[in-house]
């Protein structure tokens, strides 16, 4: 850091890029449209269940969420109803905590400029943004694994006031219960707490520790007891084979050991930029470079932080140990939680490597190195339109508020078997009652024969959304109805320009003139 960057100006920078960080997310939060696929199915589990109910049956639609987790969705029904805004409710406001547990870590570990490069690429990474206004739990992985982490170093910093051990015992036991992560990241951590317990490297008294732990265990105990005995085995099959491709190839060790750095880099890279990449696959350098600086970044690190380091580092190793063991996929929106370290031992790289080199990282190098890894994302979320919030995703409820003013009485509506959860959730909302609940198949010829039964009929619509590469059936329908046994005569687009499997739209097709 300059000499001049001084502590005021850099409580200034922090201070503006947590505000910028709260209204993206505010923005997304308030301002999203309908759920998605995933998010209903979802959210029916809780709706429909008591909280008995869902700690003690097996979630439907292959739908798997940490217990503590559903009684989170549960109580925000209860308190704002049965809607979009009560199910985010819990993983925004858990957003924006993950702000505040971030930065408290950066600063055990960063100060100056690599302090706020640091906390610019986490609170501007447009994972983070989005999953903090989506009502799934992995907001709440993020959010747990940085306060179990943040918790252990304040363990390890000494004795604990009565009120500091109240916010260790109880949050840790809400944070774990409400994460399946934190189940095995929580021993890993308090593990290391107590080698410097039994080291004496820390004032921590060994009452202190045993009270934390016990409240941790509890909440370990009763997830992991869920996991393993209420969640059906079918549902565990079913997660084992869509998340396959989370795991570590353990057929040769070649596979095996590049699997770990290119693994490594696709998921920070979703972490920080995810569907901006596809558009600028540029942004992929960036987590290349931080986990290249990672390498000098640890080594300084352990040097000045020690064992701090390693718990710094638990939620990576941790979800590489899992993935190997095939427990845990370490894969998009599930590995999250994990890769956030990074940014704090990217940017300790180039502490440590202008420290170790200072004739050939002057300041002003190390100055730009940490600006040019830390400043692009952040810059292009606030400044490109496509890359601002709300990030909308089958937008459903808008489609079927204007397909409720063009129905005319005689009208067939056909819906898409993967979009029968939307048309349940919102059809009764928008005054959408009536129609046909389109049956899964696995192909999509058993889908057109369901389809002919409407030959003759002048009206026909065909609500869809949950178009995907496996099952592009949508087209074929499109494709069909248009073209073979009839021809298209009205659209209603998706209402954000969306297309493939973010795309929610209705087709209306006159079947009276072809046999």
């Amino acid at each position: 850091m300059r000499k001049d960057y001084s502590p005021r100006k850099l409580n200034f920078w922090l201070l503006l890029v947590f505000i910028v960080a709260v209204v993206l997310r505010a923005v997304h939060y308030f301002s999203r449209s309908s759920m998605w696929l995933d998010e209903l199915a979802a959210a029916f589990n809780v709706s429909e269940r008591s909280f008995y109910q869902l700690a003690t049956e097996s979630l439907d639609f292959n739908q798997v969420a940490p217990l503590g987790f559903l009684w989170l969705q549960k109580t925000a029904t209860l308190l704002f109803g049965v809607n979009d805004h009560a199910f985010r409710f819990f993983p925004f406001v858990l957003s924006l905590l993950s702000l505040v547990l971030f930065l408290s870590i950066c600063k055990n570990f960063l100060k100056g400029l690599p302090l706020l490069g640091a906390f610019t690429l986490f609170a501007l990474s447009i994972s983070m943004v989005f999953y903090g206004g989506e009502s799934k739990q992995y907001s709440g992985d993020v959010t747990a694994a940085l306060f179990l982490v943040w918790s252990s170093l304040q363990l390890v910093k000494g004795k604990l006031k009565t009120s500091q051990l109240w916010v260790l015992c109880i949050g840790g036991f809400l944070f774990i219960f409400c994460s399946m992560p934190a189940v095995v990241l929580a021993p890993f951590v308090l593990g290391m707490v107590f080698l410097q317990l039994i080291k004496k490297k820390t004032a921590l008294s060994v009452r202190q520790f045993a009270l934390v732990a016990a409240s941790w265990a509890v909440a370990c105990i009763l997830l992991t007891y869920y996991a393993k005995f209420v969640i059906s085995t079918g549902t565990q099959e079913a997660m084992s084979e869509y998340w396959s491709r989370g795991f570590a190839p353990l057929s040769s060790v070649p596979d095996f050991l590049l699997w770990i750095p290119f693994k490594l880099q696709k998921e920070l890279s979703f972490s920080l930029a995810w569907f901006a990449t596809e558009e600028l696959p540029q942004l992929k350098y960036i987590a290349w470079a931080l986990l290249i600086l990672s390498v000098p970044g640890m080594l300084y690190l352990r040097k000045q932080s020690g064992m701090a380091t390693v718990m710094l580092l638990a939620s990576v190793i941790v979800a590489l140990v899992l993935a190997i063991f095939r427990v845990l996929p370490f894969d998009g929106r599930v590995s999250i939680y994990a890769t956030w370290p990074f940014l704090v031992t990217g940017m300790a790289g180039i502490n440590a490597i202008s420290q170790w080199v200072p004739k050939t990282v002057a300041p002003a190098i190390s100055t730009s190195l940490t600006l040019l890894v830390s400043l692009p994302i952040g810059l292009l979320l606030i400044l490109v339109p496509p890359l601002h919030p709300p990030y909308n995703s089958q937008s459903a409820q808008p489609v079927l508020k204007e397909l409720k003013k063009q129905l005319q009485p005689d009208d067939i509506l056909y819906v898409y078997f993967k979009s029968n959860y939307a048309i349940r959730f919102y059809g009764p909302e928008e005054g959408i009652t009536n129609y046909i609940a389109g049956l899964g198949y696995a192909t999509a010829d058993s889908i057109l024969r369901d389809i002919d039964t409407f030959k003759g009929r002048k009206r026909v619509w065909f609500f869809f959304t949950q178009w995907t590469r496996k099952q592009p059936f949508p087209d074929t329908i499109k494709a069909y109805m248009g073209k073979v046994i009839g021809k298209q005569i009205g659209y209603i687009p998706d209402p954000d320009g969306n297309t493939a499997d973010t795309e929610a739209a209705a087709y209306l097709y006159d079947l009276s003139g072809k046999d």
